[in-house]
């Protein structure tokens, strides 16, 4: 188990350290990847964890020798790099809290991979502009693709996560204070809709989000798009933002870095499952910032080949009922309440949806009122 208010033993110092990236054709999830030491065994502080139960990584076997390249110096182990920005802006970025003790004493930083890339380094090129603001500019760093040895390595304890780890350490919580979005000066309206409505195939939002959108711009919300704006500039508005309003996903992450308190934040449920708490324990913990959890979800609308929420499931929601939180919470003012979506502007957006992903739909609980007109394909592999 993973206690993020323990710091006994959260820095250590490896001599001659092996640092074990996954094999090319691993497992997605819990591949043997990590550090040893020079007699071989795993370095616990190497564990991640998703949350303080469940651990990412386990403990790889020692490479045959001739496998091994050489990295003299001394350098930091970082944790694992991830491609996706969200996993990337929390558990590719839980250790460098440990920068504010060696960032006179290394060379560098060494990462291990989640999974074998072509380019182990095209994350941390595609959010340069992110990492440069959580204070890793001029770092130089490596992700290996095959094994290393370390002539010296710290090896922090991980400091922040997912699920039960987004309140982070005291370590951690002081190290973003001090140095996220430090030298970004503030820009852009002062309330802010995060929308989800022009995200690619494959992920989720809201039924009705252009209904919802309307409503919001008429209290005079900008409608933001992050991933239509460069990193520098999320940063920009997401610390001049004074009012925002955002279903649970991944940029109320940078909100927590890089947000004051004096912001309110509305957190939209979107699916069947536990975030909004989650982003209310960093956005609090971190910042001080008010968080009013909106929970008008009333069914999940799946893709016909998976069969629970996730990512890229659609939440239905009673605009009535946002409206209702959102006036109480002081977030909107309109005395004229929100009409709810009809069954005809449900399904029509259903059958809009499915168009776009190529995919049909179905409830996660029963409703017979849709009927889909696409035939289910086979989910993709790991």
């Amino acid at each position: 188990m993973l206690d993020l208010q323990n710091e006994s033993d959260d820095l250590v110092l490896i001599e001659n350290a092996l640092v074990i990236p996954p094999l090319p054709k691993g497992l997605s999830k819990w591949q043997p990847s990590g550090v040893l030491d020079s007699d071989g065994r795993f370095v616990q502080n190497s564990v991640s964890w998703s949350s303080s139960t469940l651990v990412v990584n386990s403990e790889p076997e020692i490479p045959d020798a001739n496998a091994i390249q050489d990295l003299p110096g001394t350098h930091m182990f970082a944790g694992i790099s991830y491609g996706h920005f969200g996993h990337f802006i929390t558990e590719s970025m839980t250790r460098i809290w440990a920068l504010d003790e060696l960032r006179d004493k290394i060379d560098g930083l060494v990462f291990t991979p989640k999974i074998q890339m072509k380019d182990n380094l095209r994350p941390f090129e595609v959010y340069q502009d992110l990492t440069r603001h959580l204070g890793l500019d001029g770092i130089k760093i490596t992700c290996p693709a095959t094994p290393l040895r370390v002539e010296r390595l710290y090896v922090p304890k991980q400091g922040f996560g997912l699920g039960d780890l987004t309140g982070g350490s005291r370590k951690f919580r002081n190290y973003i204070n001090a140095h996220a979005g430090k030298n970004v000066a503030p820009k852009g309206p002062k309330k802010v809709y995060i929308s989800r409505s022009l995200l690619p195939p494959g992920r989720g939002g809201l039924l009705g989000e252009a209904k919802l959108e309307a409503y919001l711009a008429a209290e005079g919300y900008h409608i933001f798009h992050p991933q239509r704006e460069p990193k520098l500039d999320q940063l920009a508005q997401y610390k001049a933002a004074e009012h925002v309003i955002s279903v649970d996903c991944s940029p109320l992450h940078l909100i927590g870095y890089v947000g004051h308190e004096s912001q309110k934040v509305a957190i939209l449920r979107r699916r069947s499952m536990e975030f909004g708490e989650l982003f209310e324990r960093q956005l609090g913990g971190f910042k001080g910032i008010r968080c009013y959890q909106i929970d008008a979800l009333q069914n999940d609308w799946l893709p016909v080949n998976t069969g629970r929420p996730s990512r890229s499931s659609f939440g239905e929601v009673k605009l009535s009922e946002i409206y209702r939180m959102l006036r109480e919470a002081g977030m909107i003012q309109s005395d004229v309440p929100w009409e709810d979506l009809t069954l005809e502007e449900r399904n029509a957006d259903l059958h809009r949806i499915e168009k776009h992903h190529e995919l049909g739909f179905k409830p996660f609980k029963a409703d017979d009122s849709f009927q889909t007109s696409i035939e289910a394909k086979e989910p993709e592999k790991a």
